[in-house]
């Protein structure tokens, strides 16, 4: 009983240094996207190659999150957190000081795999140190945590670009860092669980080719043109990579993605549930203030509190989600939430030229708590279908798939939404709001099918 006092007395200090870690990192995302008109002017970069002080630390996640689950898994889930938030720290204070913008884009990098390193850890960590009937808590906390950085990093990065360069805001991500790294030392101690086996080093070499090359394909499409020569060269170095990352895991016996995670029905309707839900929610981030600009006439600052309802609200509505996922069953928790998202998505799909912010509002609300429920609830489910052994990689599985349906329902959005604009033949408010429309109602199967892998995925857990 004693042992057990001292254990959960621990388990307060070290989940707030992975939500401290959380604010940091998601926070660090809307602040640098302020900065880049200020970084552009100083160094006078290309739009195209300015983007990749953005978009360096997406496609440094998603390629690098499954190597670094696996090197987790291996060497040790703190071991790889601790490293990779000196890294991030590091990286943020070299950028400040960048004299040329090849500097800044390698120290972004450092930063970047920094980020990859540990953030994939977060939620491994959490649901290692905490038992299955507190860990609900912590993932939503963790998620909250996630949430409050979303909302408050553009609001940060606004204010210190008003009172100083950008240089601060790099700054202050190495100042909050530097007091993350040496609190993780601080409560991070003791010895760490590592799996034995071997790292896969071609394929991790395939799967750094392949998937970034499908995300820079993605991101670049929309704009060149699908038949763009360059569109195309990215697709194939992707279809390269990734095949050939497919068949190097198919014959190693050490595969960076254990397979036999697969085989249990209910984690792979978790992960299905989550991949349809990011995909159909994520475009919304992007479209919502285009629409409100465009269509509906309302000034920036209405636009951004308006825009603040979705993550508030995924904010409040996430410790909750984790607390009744540790008494209820918490598929049940995340198909309402996958609802909830459903709801939101149809309601926004209706929106016209006639709509008012505060109808605008109301999809992100719904699009938002539905967030808050879902997420925690179904990391917990997901976790609970995992021997804790492989929790690093599974960590990994989810940030991966996550991020990756996000940017891929985003490119669709924008693909359909400038399809219908195109067919219209012109550009006004009323085209806008038809062609969102349209783009939004093909997410609603999506949210659908998150909505019955969430169910299904209940039912299974019910059958076993």
């Amino acid at each position: 009983m004693a042992a057990s006092n001292v254990a959960r007395k621990k388990e307060w200090p070290q989940l707030l240094v992975i939500c401290l870690g959380a604010f940091l990192f998601f926070n660090s995302f809307g602040s640098l996207n302020v900065a880049l008109p200020n970084i552009q002017a100083e160094f006078g970069s290309s739009l195209a190659a300015i983007q990749w002080v953005s978009m360096m630390g997406l496609v440094m996640l998603s390629s690098l999150s499954f190597c670094f689950g696996r090197a987790g898994d291996l060497l040790g889930q703190r071991t790889l957190y601790r490293a990779g938030v000196v890294l991030y720290a590091g990286g943020a204070g070299l950028a400040a000081l960048a004299g040329a913008f090849w500097q800044l884009l390698l120290f972004r990098a450092v930063m970047s795999i920094g980020l990859a390193m540990a953030l994939p850890m977060s939620a491994a960590i959490l649901a290692t140190i905490y038992p299955q009937e507190r860990r609900g808590r912590a993932l939503g906390l963790f998620a909250s945590a996630v949430a409050v950085g979303r909302a408050t990093g553009p609001t940060v990065g606004g204010f210190l670009l008003h009172l100083f360069s950008w240089r601060a805001v790099f700054l202050i991500n190495c100042v909050i860092g530097i007091a993350v790294c040496a609190a993780v030392f601080s409560v991070f101690t003791g010895r760490n669980e590592r799996k034995r086996g071997a790292f896969d080093y071609p394929g991790a070499v395939a799967l750094m080719i392949g998937y970034p090359s499908l995300l820079i394909a993605l991101s670049i499409g929309a704009g060149a043109g699908w038949s763009a020569p360059r569109t195309l060269a990215w697709l194939a170095l992707a279809c390269a990579g990734l095949v050939s990352f497919f068949f190097i895991e198919r014959r190693t016996a050490d595969p960076l993605i254990e397979r036999a995670l697969f085989k249990s029905r209910p984690l792979a309707a978790a992960l299905m549930s989550l991949a349809a839900a990011s995909a159909s929610y994520a475009p919304i981030n992007l479209s919502a203030p285009m629409f409100m600009q465009k269509a509906l006439g309302l000034a920036p600052l209405a636009i951004g509190f308006v825009m603040a309802a979705l993550p508030v609200c995924t904010a409040v509505a996430s410790p909750l989600s984790g607390a009744l996922a540790d008494r209820f069953e918490p598929r049940a928790l995340a198909a309402a939430g996958v609802a909830l998202i459903l709801a939101g998505i149809v309601v926004y799909a209706f929106l016209g030229v006639d709509a008012t912010g505060l109808s605008v509002a109301v999809a992100l609300l719904l699009i938002g708590g539905g967030t808050g429920f879902f997420i925690p609830a179904n990391q917990k489910a997901a976790f609970a279908a995992a021997p804790s052994e492989d929790y690093g990689v599974l960590s990994a599985m989810l940030s991966a798939i996550g991020t990756a349906a996000s940017t891929l329902g985003t490119t669709v959005a924008v693909a359909l939404i400038e399809t219908g604009m195109a067919a219209h033949g012109d550009f006004s408010p009323q085209a806008f709001a038809e062609a969102q429309g349209f783009a939004f109602a093909m997410m609603v199967p999506l949210a659908a099918v998150a909505l019955v892998s969430a169910l299904v995925g209940r039912r299974l857990v019910r059958l076993s």
